[in-house]
């Protein structure tokens, strides 16, 4: 199974559909982490959604996916943030003219400026004051067939969209389910928020989605609540099958 063909090439009325702009990947050694935040393009019907938009560091990248599809920052309609780590969501002063959703408690805690987070800078506020930003939480229908899908306990307010597709119905998960790894292990990554949230938040995951578009990986499907195999070729040399460790592929 590979991913559909991009919102280009689709009809007004044909069902929802992703399209992977920046795939993730997740690195550390003893020097420190560095993370690249997927990012997915959903379009449904006339409406273009985008999930998460990754950190200054993939501007270039991102702007580069949204040329090759004939796009730009202007036609995004709506910018769901899944939580509001720094790796998430520094692009999105890109996107001034779409209604940007965050779940409350994350608005909370960048207003808070804190101190004691690696993965919010006391400044990071600062990067949404350009933004229209709307409160989303579990429940919330963002057009047909796209929902909010509320996933706490990596932080406290992470969220997720549920969207259904011709291919069955996927979810795209932010860093509740990180990677295809992380799928496999039952357990998220990182817990920053409530260990018992964070594993309901993965079995929802597992036990509801046909296909996953996680937070630090390439998308992947979901068999017999298993990952399955990757819905986009590896870009490094080596990678590894779903679910058994390795690198997965950066930005195609």
């Amino acid at each position: 199974m590979t991913e559909p063909p991009a919102a280009r090439d689709r009809l007004p009325s044909d069902p929802p559909a992703i399209d992977t702009l920046l795939t993730g990947q997740g690195l550390s050694s003893d020097q420190g982490s560095i993370g690249f935040g997927a990012v997915y393009l959903v379009t449904a019907g006339s409406l273009r959604i985008l999930f998460d938009c990754g950190h200054t560091g993939r501007r270039r990248a991102l702007l580069g996916a949204l040329a090759r599809r004939g796009l730009g920052p202007g036609v995004i309609d709506v910018l769901v943030l899944s939580h509001s780590h720094w790796d998430h969501i520094q692009n999105a002063d890109l996107f001034r003219s779409a209604d940007v959703l965050l779940h409350p408690a994350e608005a909370d805690h960048l207003g808070s400026a804190p101190t004691d987070d690696p993965f919010t800078p006391p400044w990071s506020a600062a990067i949404l004051r350009s933004c229209a930003v709307r409160d989303a939480a579990d429940g919330l229908g963002i057009a047909p067939g796209v929902t909010v899908t509320g996933l706490p306990g990596h932080t406290k307010g992470s969220i997720g969209l549920t969207v259904h597709t011709a291919g069955g119905t996927a979810l795209l998960t932010g860093d509740a389910v990180s990677s295809a790894r992380a799928l496999r292990a039952g357990r998220c990554t990182n817990v920053l928020a409530d260990e018992a949230d964070a594993a309901r938040s993965v079995e929802l995951v597992r036990t509801r989605a046909d296909l996953v578009y996680p937070g630090h990986d390439r998308p992947f499907t979901v068999v017999d609540g298993a990952p399955g195999d990757y819905l986009l070729p590896p870009a490094v040399p080596g990678a590894h099958a779903p679910g058994t460790g390795g690198l997965s592929a950066p930005a195609p």
